[in-house]
């Protein structure tokens, strides 16, 4: 079974897939968004065709007080460090709110790669 086959037997539809398995051949990292789909199994069926297959998620909970506790900032500081709202800041610590999906996405950059954010907004 080919790339293009695999990808359209898990949702995407064949001019996609078709598509994507040319862009693949020119060396481009493709993004594509699939159906629910078995992603265990079609990271296998990809791997047998020597292309890997690597999962984007956005998390559905970030602890925000524990990633701030670690950087050693106040709610103060870590709001006004990374761009945020320090009322967004202390009701997600609460749980009053929790953040939306683009917060998530931010936080868990932060999490990850503090300096990345710091210099993104200098």
């Amino acid at each position: 079974m080919s790339v293009a086959q695999t990808l359209a037997a898990h949702g995407l539809g064949l001019r996609k897939a078709h598509a994507t398995l040319n862009r693949l051949a020119q060396g481009e990292t493709v993004i594509v968004r699939l159906p629910a789909s078995d992603l265990a199994e079609l990271r296998r069926e990809l791997g047998e065709l020597n292309v890997e297959a690597t999962p984007r998620r956005v998390p559905e909970n970030v602890d925000v007080r524990a990633v701030r506790d670690r950087l050693g900032l106040t709610q103060l500081e870590f709001a006004a460090r990374f761009g945020l709202d320090l009322d967004a800041v202390q009701n997600w610590e609460q749980g009053r709110t929790k953040p939306d999906r683009n917060a998530r996405i931010l936080l868990r950059v932060i999490a990850t790669e503090p300096g990345a954010v710091e210099k993104a907004l200098s």
